[in-house]
């Protein structure tokens, strides 16, 4: 093991008997003999607790290891033994600079997958040799980060320097390194869509970065052996991994190993690892109306299991929700057990009913929670479908591109009437369900309309478009494909026209979709925008999603809100293909001054993971919250 305990005047280096790599990369005349060697230098404060290295704190956390080629200088690791010991997650060294990668490292993250456990792979950043950037893609070209329900976040292995023990800051100033940090974890979440994970001990952060506190949306995995709680850098008000001792052992490992631990339960364990996920689509399924129950109060919230309705494998679920509201208030829809997110799903002024399209990510439990900000709020919940693991239906996100508007000649739906879109000339056979925006327009009276499969035994009990009055009112429906790849559209009662436009399909090519805790990407009330002028009219603004949404990502489910119309409106999103925004060829969303509406859009991505969002007259604020994305 390579040990560095800084002491007064620098540092000392305790060598270990364990062998050198026998081709050690030399860089700069130095021969990088210590790559594979455990990792912390510690500080002298941080290293006098170390006698007693493998002290176990009071908290039952979840126990996890991290590995590199020295663990396989006595061996190989059997990880079948580990994952039957308990341990739950392994970090494994992949990556250091420029120049070396661990020639276990792909053996070991499929065998500690295959085990059954959680893996994640490490980089070992030297800010001496190449620039950050150079070194995140380095290490990303050969971490194999998969989206597969068994990859934690890639992660920056950033200490002190062991090569040069009178240079232990890297020959970076405190500013230098944080901003090589910074360029190195922004190029980790521009192309995986997750943040980076960051390890550290208490003295690197101080000597090397002054304490910065810029990095507390990144999760920390903090080094600090032999005491019952870690020294925390400030910027961060909790670790997600401790690495608690060098000393470890474990069955299957010849000698000791890194033993860390898990700050959360397994369902936030199990949500760190990204699931790309096919769809399933369903006959629409009533699964809650609290009018049969009571309502939502003021702050309540209500927990809905669909463990009944989803397979284990389920990663999201897609639901209509229609809201009724006795004042003005929003609802949000999230993963249960955990935070309520920053994020709206419907907003609803008094006397309201008012639906809107949810896909939200579901833990292993398979429940989510519905909150009622304000006033009385009856929910009705009807499941469309769901994402899992193990599904096959594949998404083709494409340019909205309307498909029915029955103002051009066909007439309205009557009362009680049927009419059936015929969508084989847009989507392959192999297609099994479709996404629209589907608008009603000059409803003559209350009424609800239904989208279901042409061809189903029976009109299902629940309703995509629900109309008070002339306005139009768009929701987006994700339904399963009937008899040749035809949909039917039920108007309840008076005349109503409606528009659909075709935002994407299901088949057996195209995208999986990874789910994501809401995640709030725009809000122009909080200023910061600026709109372009478009050709024809209406002005457009760009929202680009680099931070949230992985390069390569062919589209994204997102809600998005307009606020506050000064006239009446209508917003559309597409994607952004070219530096000038085109007229759209479709709408989202359609308001009358003054209203609040949110609706969920589902829309193809430009090559940088950004989208226009185009608004036809006045001026209005836009909200947007992530879902999730397509890869």
């Amino acid at each position: 093991m390579f040990v560095s305990v800084v002491a007064a005047g620098g540092i000392a280096t305790t060598a270990s008997a364990a062998p050198s790599a026998p081709s050690a990369p030399v860089v700069d005349g130095v021969a990088r003999d210590n790559v594979d060697m455990a990792h912390s230098p510690l500080t002298a404060e941080e290293f006098a607790a170390t006698a007693n290295n493998d002290v176990a704190p009071a908290a039952d956390y979840i126990r996890g290891i991290d590995v590199s080629r020295y663990q396989h200088t006595a061996g190989p690791i059997d990880w079948a033994q580990v994952a039957g010991s308990g341990i739950r997650f392994v970090g494994i060294k992949a990556t250091e600079g420029n120049y070396y990668q661990n020639p276990y490292f792909a053996d070991d993250q499929n065998g500690a997958r295959d085990a059954g456990m959680y893996a994640f792979a490490y980089h070992f950043g030297t800010p001496n040799d190449t620039g950050a950037l150079e070194q995140a893609d380095y290490f990303l070209d050969r971490a194999q980060y998969m989206r597969d329900g068994k990859t934690l976040y890639p992660t920056l292995d950033i200490e002190y320097n062991p090569y040069n023990t009178a240079n232990q800051c890297y020959n970076k100033t405190q500013a230098e390194n944080v901003a090589w940090i910074r360029e190195f974890v922004t190029e980790v979440q521009r192309r995986t869509g997750v943040p980076a994970l960051i390890y550290t001990s208490p003295g690197f952060w101080r000597d090397c970065t002054g304490n910065s506190t810029a990095f507390g949306a990144n999760p920390l995995w903090i080094s600090h052996w032999g005491v019952s709680t870690p020294t925390m850098p400030p910027g961060w008000s909790n670790w997600t991994f401790w690495q608690y001792s060098s000393t470890t052992t474990v069955p299957g490992i010849s000698g000791n190993v890194d033993g860390n631990y898990f700050s959360g339960s397994a369902a936030a364990l199990d949500a760190m690892a990204a699931k790309a996920s096919g769809f399933t689509p369903s006959n629409p399924i009533r699964v809650l109306d609290t009018r049969e129950t009571s309502a939502l109060g003021p702050g309540g919230s209500r927990t809905l299991d669909l463990s009944s309705q989803l397979p284990a494998t389920a990663t999201a679920v897609v639901l209509n929700v229609t809201g009724i509201a006795s004042t003005s208030t929003f609802v949000t829809v999230w993963p249960a057990g955990g935070t309520r997110p920053n994020a709206s799903n419907l907003n609803l002024v008094a006397g309201e009913i008012r639906p809107n399209l949810v896909t939200v990510q579901v833990g292993p439990d398979r429940r989510i929670t519905l909150g009622n900000q304000l006033g009385s709020t009856h929910l009705v919940v009807d499941l469309a479908g769901w994402y899992a693991t193990d599904a096959s239906g594949l998404y083709t996100a494409l340019s909205p591109q309307r498909v029915l508007d029955t103002r051009d000649g066909a007439g309205p739906l009557g009362p009680n009437a049927t009419r059936d879109l015929d969508l084989s000339a847009y989507v392959p056979a192999s297609a099994t369900a479709v996404t629209l925006n589907l608008t009603g327009v000059g409803a003559t009276e209350s009424t609800f309309v239904t989208a279901f499969p042409t061809g189903a035994d029976a009109r299902p009990n629940a309703s995509n478009l629900n109309l008070a009055n002339g306005n139009p009112t768009p929701n987006l429906v994700t339904v399963k494909l009937g008899l040749n790849r035809k949909v039917s559209l039920y108007n309840l009662t008076g005349s109503v026209d409606l528009v659909a436009d075709l935002a994407g399909y299901y088949s057996d090519t195209g995208a999986k979709f990874v789910p994501v805790a809401p995640q709030r990407l725009l809000d122009s009330r909080n200023g910061g925008v600026s709109w372009t002028p478009v050709s024809g009219g209406g002005v457009a603004t760009a929202l680009t999603m680099i931070d949230a949404v992985p390069h390569g990502a062919s589209g994204v489910i997102m809600n998005v809100t307009g606020v506050s119309p000064t006239a009446d409106t209508y917003v559309a999103v597409y994607p952004k293909t070219s530096t000038t925004p085109p007229p759209p060829g479709a709408s989202n969303l359609n308001l009358v001054a003054g209203q609040i509406v949110p609706n969920l859009v589902s829309v193809a991505v430009g090559s940088n993971s950004d989208v226009w969002l185009f608004n036809r007259s006045g001026s209005i604020n836009l909200v947007a919250d992530l879902a999730g994305y397509f890869i």
